[in-house]
């Protein structure tokens, strides 16, 4: 059996005798009504609130078992409880139930044979979770004024709000434990999800003409591989020319080559033999010269069409390759359309690591000196990215302050396997200072502004919360340091609390032991 986690709070407090109602009913406390008791655990996957009077030797008692499912912090809609009670001696007797009587609630029922000190434990067998854990300490009294006796009727303490288990359950609710964590203060910066240097190809049309998508078709976010065939363009006649006419002006160019060497040979040897004027050779060797230059252009424009051309005779295209792996993020063209020489076509990067580009403003620059581990917010996503070395790296801390903005960028490469960063997503940055320190913390998101004041609610029962103001201390990687306010094992109000702050307004806390 699975011990049950963090905390158990055993209160007694006021109220009536579970029923069998659909809904909470409030009726005033008889004179001669026993105090309600409850209790409120936490296990690995199941929060109970349990309520009940008194365990009274020969009574038969009644228990309003409210179980969550954790972490959705929904119902338990079906399934089965099973209610033990352990005296010291050993011996135990049981209640168990096969379904809830409302969704979430359950009524074991138990009837005590001796009094004496026990505990309670409970098993949850459901398609939604499966759980035993332990519920805590309990007493069985003799008869009624024993449990009058020891239990007495304290008055509910003030300040306590009200929020029950249905309200709960409809609503996005949640609380967390609050527990120390290791906190370590930064810098904060504006950043961006750029791609890695060297990581990312913009792909122009290496000529004019008609575009024809290849097979499959490219598409936004497709992956490609380096050398994957994204393209085709079949060159205009009239811009660039056929592979027939760029031959024929190759040809031309090397005739006329041959015509200049041979010239050139003739004007040295009339030269040698005084028959010619010495400038005659050099203008010879100036018309090879401009020869060799108009041969070694056609030859290159035929060498660079038959690189990226395909096919045979007039029908020869250029091909448009990945030149890397990566994905697909820009494509600017589709099949048929004309481009000129140098238009965008196709952008791929590769987004197995990304950069993070935080701009740091001047005053904070030496201390990010030496920086190694960060973490950053984009909108969208309910929880931070964490870099540190395992998932990334610092590449570099820029050496030039932008004029306008006074910042200088910190980069830092992170790991995106997981795909979750987009090139150009804007970022809210801490880049990590000084040394952790361990510290109690509760999450972001539990923090309420109340009238410019920090707050949290506090679960003090599974149907009763306490407003806390608090101290803050560090920010750090959507967790906040609290110095003030809240205990280890406390558990606060992470989503919900605006509901409960509107419910604060509409009274107290309701007496334990109401009727459902």
């Amino acid at each position: 059996m699975r011990r049950a986690l963090l905390v158990l709070l055993l209160v007694a407090c006021r109220g009536g005798s579970p029923g069998e109602g659909d809904h909470h009913d409030h009726p005033d406390k008889q004179p001669d009504e026993l105090p309600g008791q409850s209790v409120t655990v936490w296990a690995d996957r199941v929060e109970l609130f349990m309520e009940y009077k008194p365990l009274v030797v020969g009574r038969e008692t009644a228990f309003a078992a409210h179980v969550t499912e954790m972490p959705t912090f929904k119902a338990v809609t079906a399934g089965s409880v099973t209610l033990m009670l352990r005296y010291g001696d050993g011996t135990a007797l049981s209640g168990n139930v096969d379904a809830p009587t409302n969704p979430g609630i359950f009524r074991p029922k138990l009837t005590p044979t001796k009094a004496g000190a026990c505990t309670l434990s409970m098993d949850v067998e459901s398609a939604q979770v499966t759980q035993s854990f332990t519920v805590g300490a309990c007493e069985v009294f003799p008869d009624e004024a024993a449990a009058r006796k020891a239990l007495g009727d304290e008055p509910e303490p003030p300040g306590r709000i009200a929020f029950l288990k249905e309200q709960q359950w409809k609503t996005d609710f949640a609380t967390v434990a609050v527990v120390e964590r290791d906190l370590q203060d930064g810098v904060r910066a504006s950043a961006e999800i750029r791609p890695v240097a060297g990581r990312e190809a913009r792909l122009g049309a290496p000529a004019g003409g008609r575009v024809s998508l290849a097979e499959p078709v490219p598409l936004l976010g497709m992956p490609t591989a380096k050398g994957q065939l994204l393209a085709t363009i079949s060159p205009r006649v009239g811009a660039l020319g056929d592979r027939a006419t760029m031959a024929a002006d190759a040809a031309a160019a090397q005739a006329e080559l041959e015509a200049a060497r041979n010239a050139l040979a003739r004007a040295e040897r009339l030269v040698a033999d005084q028959a010619a004027p010495a400038k005659a050779v050099e203008e010879a060797r100036t018309r090879v010269q401009v020869a060799e230059a108009r041969v070694s252009g056609t030859k290159g424009r035929l060498a660079q069409f038959d690189v990226g051309a395909s096919g045979r005779g007039d029908g020869r295209v250029f091909q448009v390759r990945a030149p890397i792996d990566g994905t697909l993020v820009s494509v600017d063209v589709g099949s048929g359309e004309s481009v000129e020489e140098g238009q965008s076509m196709f952008r791929v990067v590769d987004l197995g690591k990304v950069w993070l580009v935080a701009n740091v403003f001047e005053p904070d620059l030496p201390r990010v000196e030496g920086a190694h581990a960060a973490w950053f917010t984009i909108e969208g996503y309910p929880r931070p990215f964490t870099i540190d070395d395992s998932n990334g790296k610092l590449v570099t801390i820029g050496r030039v302050i932008d004029p306008k903005t006074r910042t200088t960028p910190v980069i830092f490469e992170v790991d995106n396997a997981a795909g979750h960063l987009r090139i150009g997503n804007f970022a809210k940055a801490v880049i990590a200072t000084g040394p952790p320190k361990k510290a109690l913390a509760v999450p972001d998101s539990a923090i309420v502004d109340d009238a410019g004041k920090s707050i949290v609610f506090v679960m003090i029962e599974g149907e009763s919360f306490e407003r806390r103001p608090v101290r803050l201390g560090i920010r750090a990687n959507g967790w906040v340091e609290v110095l003030d306010g809240v205990k280890a094992g406390e558990h606060v109000v992470t989503k919900g609390a605006y509901e409960i702050k509107l419910q604060s307004s509409a009274g107290s806390v309701p007496a334990h032991g109401h009727v459902h």
